[in-house]
């Protein structure tokens, strides 16, 4: 497209009087000094600032999946609560022996870790019902647009079911089956600020997970590739979520080539109590060491110890299992790396 100039008539000429002015000598003025900005600084305070707000509101995913399985056919809620719940609830595993490594994988991958890489990469494809995260930001979307205009009430969230906040380095942690805590003459509104809150709770826990899976701010040759994230079960006891932590260090033991993998989680589930795993694999050596918190899973660790050496002599693995009574050592966070609420 061409611009075609104005035209018009010639302006005609205008005499403009100038006074004259004593000459002034121009003073630049002493130059700011220049500040040097470290991106990777401004990023680990933004992160800090994240994690400290998060720890402060984050909850359990488990009592959400309980409440939201009492409440979704509730013919009360909008339907794009009971829509926007259903699919949050489709993201929970049936728990039963059947649960293998494609099943964690799967869980990893819809866990929420990777969403705002996922929308990176193909901003058309829609995540819902594939990721747990993109679930959860949809359901408080729902119940925030139903709720407009509706004072929130202190009591919203059930406080006395707090876990800890997850941290990096600090070992998985299982969520125990929680029991609906929501009234079943409850109000539609109260039922709606409940699941708000769980949910908002929710959302800044997985916020956590995913700072806790970043790079430490160690140089690129030393970085460790570390996944932490949960994977909801449904048990006929209610709603229980295990915790993963997958890392790999890239450089091998003594300096060898092949990559040490380290892989960790914790379930609660009945009747065995609190369960922890901890494997490390290295070239074609695997060491593993399980724990249980209750007899009845120690005397289910030791049953299961000979099977397990076998499947690992089948893939080819040099095992050396250990089962022992309690828990895992976790080590403690930073001081002033998260603020809980809570304690």
């Amino acid at each position: 497209m061409s611009i075609t100039p104005i035209q018009g008539p010639l302006t005609p000429q205008v005499a403009i009087p100038v006074t004259p002015v004593r000459p002034v000598i121009p003073v630049t003025p002493p130059a700011a000094p220049s500040i040097d900005i470290d991106p990777g600084q401004v990023q680990s305070q933004i992160l800090a600032q994240t994690a400290q707000q998060a720890a402060a509101r984050q909850g359990g995913l488990a009592p959400l999946m309980a409440d939201l399985t009492r409440a979704a056919g509730n013919p009360a809620l909008p339907s794009p609560v009971r829509s926007a719940a259903a699919q949050v609830l489709a993201q929970a595993t049936p728990f039963d022996a059947r649960v293998g490594g494609a099943d964690v994988a799967k869980a990893l991958s819809q866990s929420g870790l990777f969403l705002e890489a996922k929308l990176a990469a193909a901003p058309q494809v829609s995540p819902m019902g594939q990721d747990m995260k993109a679930g959860l930001l949809v359901l408080r979307q729902a119940l925030s647009a139903w709720l407009a205009g509706v004072p929130r009430t202190p009591d919203a969230r059930a406080p006395a079911r707090t876990p800890p906040p997850p941290y990096r380095a600090g070992g998985p942690r299982a969520q125990p089956a929680a029991a609906p805590s929501l009234p079943l003459d409850a109000a539609p509104s109260q039922i709606g600020q409940r699941l708000l809150a769980e949910t908002e709770s929710a959302v800044a826990r997985q916020e956590l997970l995913q700072i806790a899976s970043m790079p430490a701010g160690e140089p690129v040759e030393a970085q460790v590739t570390r996944w932490m994230f949960e994977m909801p079960f449904t048990t006929p006891q209610g709603a229980t979520v295990a915790q993963f932590e997958i890392s790999r260090d890239g450089r091998g033991k003594g300096g060898e080539a092949q990559p040490t993998w380290r892989a960790a989680f914790s379930l609660d589930i009945e009747p065995l109590g609190p369960i922890h795993a901890r494997v490390s694999l290295a070239g074609g050596q695997a060491i593993v060491g399980l724990w249980a918190e209750r007899e009845t899973g120690l005397a289910r660790l030791e049953e299961g110890r000979e099977l397990l050496g076998a499947a690992m002599a089948r893939a080819d693995f040099r095992a050396e299992i250990a089962v022992h009574a309690g828990a895992p050592r976790i080590a403690e966070p930073e001081a002033g790396r998260l603020v809980d609420q809570t304690s």
